[in-house]
């Protein structure tokens, strides 16, 4: 009887199934215990100059604009700085110069009052250094790709492309006036017999040298200063969002004829400059064209300010014509054709390649697997009559690596040494 008893008991213990094991869950990691992402170095593709803060480190879309914003700061902070100083210089040295702006009896820029040319053009000067820190600030280096794709200004284009502008300027003064001569004798030929208008006032040569001298030394910075904003930074901005580069060409040359003080002519004239120039821009890749016409537009200009010609020593609204358009246009062309012919026989690009750091894809690490899957995987040994054994396949059933692989070092000859990769041209550096 014990026996049949004990038999049963070990059939009914045989007979019950064996419970799996528990399995272990992956411990919770938390997201400060995470490993730091791989980073990786990457070359961006060839960038045009209104795309070339694409290529600043740790580029996003929402910097560009914090860039235009912060270079707003600065320029208003500057202008305080300026404004507080110049004050009591103006008071010292022409003190009705305020009072006269106020009651509208005077010009902005007048340069038969120095002190005027010499705060308009440090109230310009100062958006410069207000877009270089901005770029500091935001780490957007090399700061020097707001100059060109070469990450510099590239001088010997810029003389070269001075003497284009000098010649572009000469055609431009001489269409002009021949246009304008032409147009008033067709409109209103009794004009051409009138006197020339007296001045206001007796004619300072003192104050004629000085703003002579002032003119010399700061419109090239001035000059290039507003190419650096209109043509530098608004370009770059908006090529940062758009790649049709001609958003960036013809937003910001509205943007520059609003800013000057014209009738219709005029701002006809120097929105065509300013189209003319960022389209000379984007494809020199560079500001040396729009640079170089703007500084001897602006030395003519202020020239014929200076020595009183045509009875205007003073910068005004009316300064503009249809005969003034028309020469623009014959000399906009001219420099067009002149600086291409440069361009392209100096050998420069017109893109940039970065070098930018970006995250390498994750690898996946390899699912455990059951000891059923890994009895599955074993080898099969070779059935009778069937040929050879199969070769066993190491390399697929192996998982995965999480960890960058060290590629091995190419041998080389001790008695050569390593060449150094051609950096290309200046225009395609790596930055």
């Amino acid at each position: 009887m014990r026996r049949a008893i004990v038999g049963e008991k070990k059939e009914t213990s045989m007979s019950v199934p064996e419970q799996p094991a528990p399995q272990q869950s992956a411990p919770q990691q938390w997201a400060w215990a995470a490993p730091a992402p791989v980073m990786q170095t990457v070359e961006t593709e060839p960038l045009e100059y209104h795309r070339l803060l694409r290529g600043v480190a740790n580029y996003r879309w929402w910097k560009p604009l914090l860039l235009l914003l912060l270079a707003g700061v600065y320029f208003g902070v500057f202008t305080v700085i300026l404004a507080v100083g110049f004050v009591p210089l103006m008071m010292a040295g022409d003190p009705e110069y305020l009072n006269d702006l106020a009651s509208g009896s005077t010009e902005i820029i007048d340069t038969q009052r120095p002190l005027s040319v010499l705060m308009s053009m440090l109230s310009i000067i100062v958006m410069l250094p207000a877009v270089i820190l901005a770029m500091l600030t935001l780490g957007m280096r090399p700061v020097g790709r707001v100059w060109s794709v070469a990450a510099r200004l590239r001088w010997g284009l810029l003389l070269r492309l001075l003497g284009a502008a000098v010649l572009a300027l000469i055609a431009m003064t001489a269409v002009g006036m021949a246009a304008e001569i032409g147009l008033q004798a067709i409109v209103d030929p009794a004009a051409l017999s009138e006197p020339p208008a007296e001045a206001d006032r007796a004619f300072d040569v003192n104050a004629a040298l000085i703003s002579l001298v002032l003119v010399i030394v700061l419109v090239p910075v001035q000059a290039a200063t507003e190419e650096v904003v209109f043509r530098g930074l608004f370009m770059q901005v908006l090529g940062a969002w758009l790649r049709n580069p001609w958003f960036a060409i013809l937003i910001p040359s509205v943007a520059f004829a609003m800013a000057h003080i014209y009738d219709f002519w005029g701002l006809a004239a120097v929105g065509l400059m300013g189209v003319v120039a960022a389209w000379l821009t984007w494809r020199t890749g560079g500001l040396e064209a729009a640079i170089a016409i703007h500084i001897v537009n602006n030395l003519v200009g202020f020239g014929f300010m200076v020595t009183g010609f045509g009875g205007e020593t003073a910068q005004t609204a009316d300064g503009g014509s249809a005969g003034g358009l028309l020469g623009e246009i014959v000399g906009l062309g001219v420099f067009v054709w002149l600086a291409l012919r440069i361009f392209r026989k100096g050998g420069h690009g017109r893109s940039r390649i970065d070098l930018v750091q970006v995250q390498a894809p994750t690898l996946q690490p390899a699912l455990p697997t059951s000891p059923q899957m890994q009895s599955q995987s074993q080898p099969q040994p070779p059935i009778a009559g069937q040929g050879g054994a199969a070769a066993p396949q190491a390399d697929a059933a192996a998982p995965p690596s999480a960890e960058p692989r060290e590629q091995p070092a190419e041998p080389q000859s001790p008695a050569v040494e390593p060449q150094s990769p051609n950096p290309g041209s200046e225009e395609q550096q790596r930055g």
